[in-house]
């Protein structure tokens, strides 16, 4: 009989404290980075070997740390590259892989973002950012959907 592959620990829906509070610094780690378009804090960011992906919003998949590290310097070296902050951040994982959902706000509207973490010898580092548009929420802050956007019925799943 052949055996089975075994298979990986089941997703957690929180991971203890310290645990959890190390990925949410590396992910705010991130975003620091694009904030202050610092080029070599977002080198150190990402993991430096194995597979990697990003996924800017309506742009084709980048794979490969040399491909997705370019497409960062010319971000952050762009004069009109944008602040960006996160809230809602919600993490989920694994012994060593970690995946934090949060939104993304940006002073001409939001976006919602996949961040995928690896746990290695030097902490957590990132494997993956894959981020998206979405319906704007009220944060507090000056960013709001345009007074022309259509509302969504709520009550509809699609």
């Amino acid at each position: 009989m052949p055996r089975r592959a075994t298979r990986p620990p089941p997703l957690l829906a929180e991971f203890d404290d310290e645990e959890r509070e190390a990925v949410l610094s590396a992910n705010r780690a991130f975003y620091r980075a694009f904030s202050e378009r610092d080029a070599e804090a977002m080198d150190q960011i990402w993991a430096p070997t194995g597979a990697v992906v990003c996924l800017h919003p309506g742009q084709a998949p980048l794979h490969g740390r040399a491909e997705i590290m370019a497409s960062w310097r010319a971000i952050l070296r762009h004069p009109q590259a944008p602040k960006v902050r996160c809230m809602g951040e919600w993490v989920v994982g694994r012994p060593g892989l970690a995946i934090v959902v949060c939104r993304e706000i940006l002073p001409e509207g939001q976006l919602m973002a996949t961040n995928s973490f690896a746990r290695l010898s030097e902490g957590w580092r990132m494997i993956g950012h894959h981020s998206g548009p979405v319906p704007t929420i009220e944060t507090g802050q000056t960013t709001t959907a345009p007074a022309s956007a259509p509302t969504r019925d709520r009550r509809k799943l699609h």
